[in-house]
């Protein structure tokens, strides 16, 4: 996307619903590799929004909604604290393989200077496939088991 503006904005209790929509897509978007059940009302269900909302962001493209992520001050994953952590990470479709997610991602990193942790499914291959482009020291990605998964997990300093 030529010419494209990436920003990062501080979503507050405000934007909250608009958040719980594009999970939504980010779910759908997963179902391919993850089967995640839809309730009554035909939507997925996702418990997790209150847990991860400590620093909640919109990610705009050129002032459009491209996408939105989720980072705890925490990681669960292999238990460190302080330690930051990716929750939730997405660029909607129209905005993928165009370097959204890559400027979006570094803006995050820029705002949370510290120890970080990203994990994804191993059974996600796109997330596995951004993953790898993306983060700084790849080299030192590991497989983790938890919550019933195994996760690939990558620890970096920032």
């Amino acid at each position: 996307m030529a010419d494209q503006t990436v920003e990062l904005f501080a979503a507050n209790d405000a934007q909250k619903p608009v958040i719980e929509n594009l999970i939504q897509l980010y779910l759908y978007d997963m179902a391919a590799q993850s089967k995640f059940p839809l309730n009554a009302q035909g939507r997925y269900e996702y418990d997790f929004l209150d847990q991860f909302w400590e620093y909640p962001y919109l990610i705009l493209v050129n002032g459009e909604i491209a996408g939105f992520c989720m980072v705890i001050s925490h990681c669960p994953i292999r238990e460190r604290t302080p330690c930051w952590f990716m929750a939730e990470f997405c660029i909607l479709r129209p905005y993928q393989l165009k370097g959204a997610g890559r400027s979006a991602l570094f803006a995050v990193l820029e705002r949370h200077p510290g120890d970080w942790e990203i994990s994804w499914g191993n059974d996600n291959k796109p997330a596995t496939e951004f993953w790898q482009t993306v983060i700084p020291d790849i080299t030192k990605k590991q497989t983790v088991s938890f919550d019933g998964a195994e996760w690939a997990s990558v620890a970096f300093t920032v």
